[in-house]
């Protein structure tokens, strides 16, 4: 069986000496680049069945996996994320996929309680409580919304790229009702934020964001990352959403805090706008973009995907679209790949779209200011007479009304900031 290339190394960084321990079977490798650094976890290459017993001879097993006695060793191949092994027991095929940057760690807890139409792993291997290869059964699937989508934006097909977009933002929001009940904190406000302010420090950007969170942006057991290709369509032309191995920006910055529901909804939103670019579409972004979020909507739990979670002056939507677009910078630093699109042209936008954000707080401080006068007055001032009331009334009134409208100078979230 020939050797597979590493193809999940990023092309500019190098080997490096290094510092950590690895389990028999697997090489510990340290990559540096350009303010960058990431420690990763290699398998030798695995053609026959001792080499598979070597690699899991230490590591821990969850869920279902193959039986390693008669396991049969089909092919080997690399991708972006990892080394794909085919294995074959007992007549059953198998994909291991091996996640040379580790994971956070709730992989397990997303398969175990996500609905049983989700594609998820049915176990796997860890080390050191770090997991390091999902193992998942073989299952056909007529094509997934990646290629689909491709393909009619590329021909200009409003109707049918809608319904894709919104079947997919519907599969996310399923995903997202089966496990509302599992675990959900409170918002991470200044994790949040000092994510940002690393991520903006180790690519050296001119933008800074920070936002004070919606209180209903509440943390769940989100999925990292989700592209289209990673939600599936079968013969009978459902959608069913599949976990797949994170990132590697997630090696590159490992996350330290957990994630809201809208987060997972902005890493589909990124992917459009990269299907969007690469096909040159003509058809209206907005468009499209609102009906992968309205799929979303009708089918994620209320509380998550509520006006207020959505509300730019209040991170909404927006502020994960630059989260997105910093970690796919990150990237592309890491591979020497160019610039990424729409990934430099979001974060061009982010400081004409945050001056407009801070030019509306002055109506906000109006509103805030007219209501306190109007409430002020009344309470120093009891009103014994109707003419009393007219002032202390108009304020109130005039506060809500400026207040509405302020609400309303946010900008819609199907609307993309490099249109505003």
């Amino acid at each position: 069986m020939a050797v597979v290339e590493n193809i999940w190394r990023p092309s500019a960084m190098q080997v490096s000496k290094t510092k950590g321990d690895s389990p028999p079977g697997f090489n510990s490798v340290r990559l540096v680049g350009n303010r960058i650094s990431m420690d990763i976890l290699e398998p030798i290459p695995i053609n026959s069945l001792d080499d598979w017993n070597n690699v899991i001879f230490e590591l821990d097993a969850w869920g279902d996996v193959p039986d390693p006695k008669v396991l049969e060793i089909i092919s080997q191949s690399s991708h972006e994320r990892g080394l794909l092994v085919e294995i074959k027991c007992s007549g059953v095929e198998w994909l291991a996929e091996f996640l040379p940057w580790g994971s956070d760690n709730r992989i397990e807890s997303r398969a175990i309680n996500s609905h049983s139409s989700v594609d998820g792993p049915s176990g796997g291997y860890r080390w050191k409580e770090q997991d390091i290869i999902i193992l998942r059964k073989v299952k056909d699937y007529r094509s997934n919304s990646n290629n689909e989508l491709m393909q009619v934006l590329k021909e200009g097909n409003k109707e049918i790229a809608t319904s894709i977009l919104y079947n997919s933002g519907k599969s996310l929001g399923l995903y997202h009702s089966s496990v509302v009940s599992i675990r959900e904190t409170p918002m991470d406000q200044k994790r949040w934020n000092n994510r940002l302010i690393d991520l903006e420090e180790k690519l050296r950007a001119n933008t800074i964001w920070r936002a004070p969170f919606s209180r209903k942006a509440t943390c769940m057991l989100s999925l990292g990352d989700v592209r289209f290709h990673d939600i599936l369509i079968t013969e009978s032309d459902d959608y069913l959403l599949r976990l797949s191995p994170p990132r590697l920006a997630d090696g590159l910055y490992k996350p330290v805090c957990e994630f809201p529901a809208i987060r997972d909804l902005s890493c589909l939103i990124q992917d459009l706008g990269r299907l969007y670019h690469e096909t040159q579409c003509q058809i209206d972004i907005i468009d499209l973009r609102k009906s992968l979020i309205e799929g979303w909507i009708d089918s994620a739990p209320s509380s998550w995907s509520s006006p207020d979670v959505f509300y730019a002056h209040r991170g909404g939507l927006a502020i994960w679209e630059y989260e997105q677009s910093l970690l796919d910078v990150l990237e592309s630093t890491a591979n020497q790949s160019g610039a990424p699109s729409p990934a430099v042209q979001i974060i061009s936008k982010v400081i004409p779209f945050q001056k407009s954000m801070y030019n509306s707080r002055t109506i906000a401080a109006l509103s805030f200011i007219s209501v306190f006068l109007g409430i002020s007055t009344v309470i120093n001032n009891p009103p014994t007479s109707f003419s009393d009331t007219i002032i202390p009334s108009f304020c109130i009134i005039f506060g809500y009304f400026a207040h509405s409208f302020y609400r309303r100078l946010s900008p819609p979230p199907e609307k993309p900031i490099t249109d505003l």
